[in-house]
């Protein structure tokens, strides 16, 4: 039997922050370095961290709990320079660097190769100024929230030119200036970036995505074949508070499920039928109980009206249109698979950040899908992947009969 093509729905990239200087004008160089060394003080203050895959352990292992460079970030008393601070951050041996594979394309495909990997789909890490994150604590203009979009895509599309088959880079905008954005999706597909497109979960002081204003984005995804995509990772600012992470781990799945609701009640479904909406690690279980709701409401005598100009309901919208990317999905998410469709989910490692599956993929596979039916464990590992961005069925087969598991191996069997 040929071995499982695996396809990880939800990974990441981003190169080292003075890197990014290579892909915009001169000119904005000194404030995207400025902004790089702000939000690496700011965020060291608020959590000790920068990059946002890495655990607090793995730092205090490295430079000592509490001091050394860590705490001379932000201790007025031990204060590093600027220079010193972005050459820390720009210096792939700096133990405050990214891991090596979130921006090596070699790297990366040798340790894609040894979790088992064919293809992945590839979101933003971080970009120049924040750009398409709507960042509320460190505010930039819309000149540059836009250079720092421009700036992300072209670094994604070199690094995914390395292996085009396996890695479908995704898209960043913003929604600023729609007509510059339909610009970027279309200079960006150009260059071969071909997952889709990121709605950032904030549209700040503009209205939100059932307004009309977005309409130009929509037709020129459904025109180009690029999936839209919801991504968790943003939430209100909570303030500087001792709960406030706590929040927003509690709540940032929720504002990336918002944009589903939208579409749907605007029409976007109906009026693009093409169009493939994704909403990656936003959870699973929720989709249940939503459909649940969304059904209600349509079909209820008092709020029927809703449904005016819309021909199928939200269950037969999501069948059609939609896809969950199931990030490190565990058993008990599993559970919705049947109620959900089977066809409608995608398993994702979240690569390189700690709390996916890398470098430990089969162990975790093994105890979610090693009771499945075979055709549900090649669905959702990777055919559905195929299915809903285009990769060539045949090349990734190819690269799983190298690289990929066994359906016994997944079960634990051999």
């Amino acid at each position: 039997m040929p071995r499982v093509t695996i396809i990880s729905s939800d990974c990441h990239a981003g190169a080292l922050p003075v890197t990014y200087n290579e892909y915009m004008p001169r000119r904005y160089h000194e404030a995207a370095n400025a902004w790089w060394i702000g939000y690496a003080r700011e965020m060291y203050a608020r959590a000790g961290t920068f990059f946002d895959q890495e655990a607090v352990e793995t730092y205090a292992e490295q430079v000592g709990e509490g001091g050394g460079r860590m705490r001379a970030f932000s201790d007025p008393g031990t204060r590093l320079s600027d220079e010193d601070v972005l050459g820390m951050l720009s210096d792939a041996s700096s133990p405050f660097a990214p891991r090596r594979g979130e921006f090596d394309a070699t790297v990366r495909i040798r340790e894609l190769d040894a979790d088992g990997i064919a293809g992945e789909v590839i979101f933003p890490q971080m970009a120049p100024f924040g750009a398409g994150l709507m960042q509320y604590r460190f505010p930039v203009t819309p000149e540059q929230s836009f250079v720092g979009c421009q700036a992300y895509n072209r670094w994604l599309a070199d690094l995914c030119r390395a292996n085009p088959q396996r890695h479908a880079g995704v898209a960043l905008i913003d929604v600023e200036d729609i007509d510059a954005s339909v610009r970027e999706i279309r200079a960006a597909r150009e260059m071969g970036l071909w997952g889709g497109v990121l709605l950032p979960t904030s549209t700040g002081a503009h209205p939100f995505y059932h307004h009309p204003r977005y309409e130009p984005i929509w037709a020129v995804c459904e025109e180009l074949d690029m999936p839209l995509q919801s991504h968790s990772g943003w939430s209100p600012d909570y303030g500087d508070v001792p709960s406030a992470t706590a929040m927003f781990i509690s709540e940032v799945d929720m504002f990336a499920q918002r944009p589903f609701t939208a579409l749907l009640w605007s029409g976007v479904f109906e009026r693009y039928p093409r169009i493939r909406y994704m909403l990656t690690e936003t959870g699973v279980g929720w989709v249940v109980e939503k459909l649940r709701v969304l059904e209600f409401k349509a079909a209820n005598p008092m709020f029927r009206h809703f449904r005016k100009g819309l021909s199928l309901s939200p269950s037969e919208y999501f069948a059609r249109n939609c896809f969950v990317g199931a990030s490190f999905m565990p058993e008990h998410e599993g559970r919705f698979r049947h109620q959900i469709g089977v066809d409608r989910l995608m398993w994702g490692s979240d690569y390189p950040h700690l709390e996916g599956t890398w470098p430990n993929t089969m162990q975790s596979l093994g105890a979610t899908f090693g009771k499945y039916p075979e055709d549900e464990i090649r669905a959702i590992l990777g055919l559905n992947a195929v299915k809903g961005y285009g990769f060539d069925p045949e090349a990734m087969q190819a690269i799983a009969d190298r690289i990929g598991p066994t359906v016994a191996a997944i079960r634990g069997e051999t």
